[in-house]
């Protein structure tokens, strides 16, 4: 195994010499965070053992493309979503857009990212309000997903939704009418598409031109599938909230021109091997950092946070109540490695001066 930072320490110098003023802000940063990420330029605590020995803990940046960061909030974020799961079967409905739309989508990232997660959500809303086996006002949670397993650029919308929601009068729970079945694939996929273009014709003419025609025929994807509670599809997509897009376990071998890489093929569950140039590696991986301040998550319907009185009235219909929190346990002390006894805290350690 091979820590990421290790790869951009040798090849970040290179890369930035060739796309110099090319390189967006977001991709800067993030490179700054993980290569300052558990060193001394972000300080940190100093620990000691009775038998002398010291132990240096340093800060984790907490950058979103961070592999060595995350964890804990992906976990506090999981444990949220759990609190709020109802006590009705739960559906992941993922969609795709065609591959004509993708270099646009890349170009104008603070545009159109917010824009996936809103027509989708509102794809999902309309055929839920006004599908004759369903009739209701539904909660969606909207979780942005730029990635395939080898790193491709390929953006999709994941949803997570329950089966069920509110009446047009909000005095009552509607369920599906049929046990195992939700709202029809084709329906969801035509609606996204439809709205979709009339965004884009409507707020962005200049990124719809670009576009071309032949996208808008083609038949678009929308895949519905039951997860059951809804915690698998939690579980699955808490990897992808605060957690980037590659762990820094994949990486084999660095040779000094080229990065390979595993990972798992997505219908035969059998591990892959990528050998990609340092460049193009790096290329894959910085094009699914985000821009600052944009979010991969979005909760609509009655969710949202500005649904608070439809939120009651679904816990009331169901007569449900949310599990109490589970308290996050205390980090344990580091154990030292010569004698194997907890180490006791002696001092901070400050952040290094900015360069």
């Amino acid at each position: 195994m091979i820590p990421l930072a290790e790869v951009l320490r040798r090849h970040w110098p290179a890369y930035e010499r060739k796309y110099g003023a090319r390189l967006l802000p977001s991709h800067r940063r993030a490179v700054a965070a993980i290569l300052s990420c558990r060193t001394p330029a972000l300080g940190g605590q100093l620990y000691r053992c009775d038998c002398g020995q010291q132990h240096y803990a340093y800060h984790s940046c907490n950058h979103r493309a961070c592999p060595r960061c995350g964890h804990a909030d992906a976990t506090e974020w999981l444990d949220r979503q759990r609190r709020k799961l109802l006590p009705v079967p739960y559906y992941l409905v993922t969609f795709t857009v065609p591959a004509q739309l993708r270099q646009v989508i890349r170009s104008h990232q603070k545009s159109l990212y917010p824009l996936l997660l809103r027509e989708s959500a509102g794809a999902l809303r309309d055929i839920a309000r006004d599908h004759k086996d369903l009739g209701a006002h539904i909660g969606v949670l909207a979780v942005l997903q730029t990635w395939t397993r080898d790193l491709r650029y390929h953006p999709h919308v994941h949803c997570v939704v329950p089966a069920g929601g509110l009446s047009p009068d909000h005095r009552r729970w509607i369920q599906p009418k049929r046990a195992g079945y939700f709202l029809p694939q084709s329906m969801l996929a035509l609606r996204f598409r439809t709205r979709l273009q009339q965004a884009l014709r409507q707020h962005h003419p200049q990124l719809y031109r670009q576009i071309p025609r032949a996208a808008w025929a083609l038949a678009w994807v929308a895949d519905v599938q039951p997860v059951g509670t809804g915690e698998p599809a939690l579980k699955y997509l808490a990897a992808y909230v605060y957690r980037t897009a590659f762990s820094a376990e994949r990486i084999r071998a660095d040779d000094g021109q080229t990065i390979t890489f595993t990972y798992q093929d997505r219908q035969t569950r059998s591990p892959r091997t990528v050998r990609l140039p340092a460049e193009h590696f790096l290329h894959r991986f910085l094009q699914h950092v985000l821009p600052r301040g944009l979010q991969r998550v979005r909760h609509f319907g009655f969710l949202s946070a500005a649904a608070k009185k439809q939120w009651q009235r679904v816990r009331a219909l169901l007569d449900w109540t949310p599990p109490p929190r589970t308290p996050a346990p205390p980090s344990p002390l580091p154990v030292c490695p010569r004698c194997q006894k907890p180490m006791a805290l002696i001092g901070q350690l400050p952040r290094a001066p900015p360069a």
